[in-house]
């Protein structure tokens, strides 16, 4: 298993208390030089899990934590939604990941080659912090699914018992047709669900139908009844493509209360923003959302989250941060998308860059491959380290979305001293390298 060399021996166990970032800490994130560095890493040797039957799932495509802290698993080519309960203590502490190859630790685990392992999504557990990570068991169409349960505390990793008792499932209406195919060889069925969020009773999933509007959205209530709702189309301005489009689905979602008003925000492939009033997702509905924003040509969307952060004067905002498969991730204030919901849209505009709200950034998040929100002052992330090429579990402190481990800047050089006037980047240094595993780095260790 290749971790941090610190990672069992010398990670901090940090409180809430020492990782509150104080005012002009969280103003600094866009001025921090940058660069790049290698990694210190080890072999610790895995022990191997044997996996039943109740382990495993046809497929575990999209995950979504909901009331009770019940864990939604969508299979999207079996076209089922399971509900499995889950069992977990609360962590009021923040502790952070600090996993590098974490793929690997997970092959040796399952008795597979690293490049088997295929992570389709990950969710933090809100009451735990344990981290669900979905992993399919190879690139065949029929190799079967697991869950991951990663704890911050102890450290160790298991597999989730999903059709354990009280779990339950219910099969999707209408599922896309599996002998429709792109480029050859993916089925339409890999995207029956691809992507959904809980929100007031419903589980609301995006993905495809076997219809001439292909694209929808399915409102399945939870506890599962009898009755599922499927809208009849929706249809979207693409920027880009300087069309309305009704085909292929949203790729990334969540509901936020956008000026008093529950919404959908929603992303496409190559990549229109839009909004969708929530009580217009009603079942035979022809829903017509909103593009708010284009985050750029080229890119497939992958998560969407809001997140808090705080100002120079300590006073608090929220943003919408979304992460690309293509690009770097993109951060909009919040109070932005409420005025581009309130207005008139792009409809009819051409774009191929991100634009259409005021305040749109450009954050450093293009290797990530899953990020989901883990406490309050952290982001749990699952990401591609180029420079190893494994996949590794870590933590990252809203707000600046990078670790200074995985860079060597003039900061680094032991000679170095801070000036008065970086006061409070010293201050943001040396909490950072502890939560990262490098207190013997921080200046007071060093003596600067």
């Amino acid at each position: 298993m290749r971790f941090k060399s610190n990672y069992y021996g010398k990670q901090a166990n940090l409180s809430v208390s020492l990782i509150k970032i104080q005012t002009a800490v969280f103003s600094l994130l866009l001025l921090l030089p940058v660069g790049c560095v290698d990694t210190p890493v080890h072999e610790e040797k895995a022990s191997v899990t044997v996996i039943n039957e109740n382990m495993l799932v046809d497929g575990a495509d999209v995950l979504a934590f909901g009331p009770d802290n019940v864990l939604f698993v969508a299979d999207s080519k079996g076209g089922k939604l399971y509900a499995v309960p889950t069992e977990a203590k609360e962590l009021k502490d923040a502790i952070p990941y600090n996993m590098e190859g974490f793929d690997i630790e997970m092959a040796k685990k399952l008795s597979l080659d690293p490049r088997d392992i295929v992570i389709n999504d990950m969710k933090i557990h809100p009451l735990s912090q344990e981290a669900y990570v979905s992993i399919k068991l190879g690139h065949k169409p029929e190799a079967k699914s697991v869950i991951a349960v990663v704890d911050p505390v102890a450290r160790d990793i298991q597999l989730l018992d999903i059709m354990k008792d009280g779990f339950k499932s219910v099969a999707i209406n209408n599922p896309a047709s599996s002998d429709l195919m792109f480029w050859k060889e993916t089925s339409a069925s890999v995207l029956n669900i691809t992507d959904m969020d809980y929100y007031d009773g419903y589980v609301y999933m995006a993905g495809l139908a076997n219809s001439e509007f292909a694209s929808t959205l399915r409102k399945i209530a939870y506890p599962f009844t009898d009755t599922q709702e499927i809208v009849n189309s929706i249809e979207i301005y693409h920027a880009v493509h300087t069309q309305n489009e009704t085909r292929a689905p949203i790729r990334t979602m969540l509901f936020d209360d956008i000026d008093g008003k529950p919404t959908l925000l929603a992303s496409y492939t190559c990549t229109p923003l839009v909004s969708i009033p929530a009580d217009e997702i009603q079942n035979g509905a022809d829903v017509k959302g909103k593009t708010i924003a284009e985050l750029g040509y080229g890119n497939t969307p992958i998560d969407m989250l809001v997140v808090t952060t705080q100002g120079f004067d300590g006073s608090t905002s929220k943003s919408l941060i979304v992460t690309n498969k293509n690009r770097g991730g993109t951060m909009i204030p919040l109070n932005a998308v409420v005025a581009g919901t309130k207005g008139e849209g792009m409809a009819g505009q051409r774009a191929m860059f991100a634009t259409g709200l005021e305040g749109m950034q450009e954050i450093p998040t293009a290797n990530v491959m899953q990020v989901d929100i883990q406490n309050p002052q952290m982001l749990g992330i699952v990401r591609r380290n180029i420079d190893t090429g494994d996949i590794d579990l870590v933590s990252e402190l809203t707000g600046t979305f990078l670790r200074l481990s995985d860079f060597i800047s003039e900061y680094d050089f032991p000679d170095y001293r801070y000036p008065e006037a970086q006061a409070g980047t010293k201050q943001y240094h040396d909490m950072v390298k502890q939560m990262e595993g490098y207190a013997e780095l921080t200046s007071q260790k060093m003596g600067r």
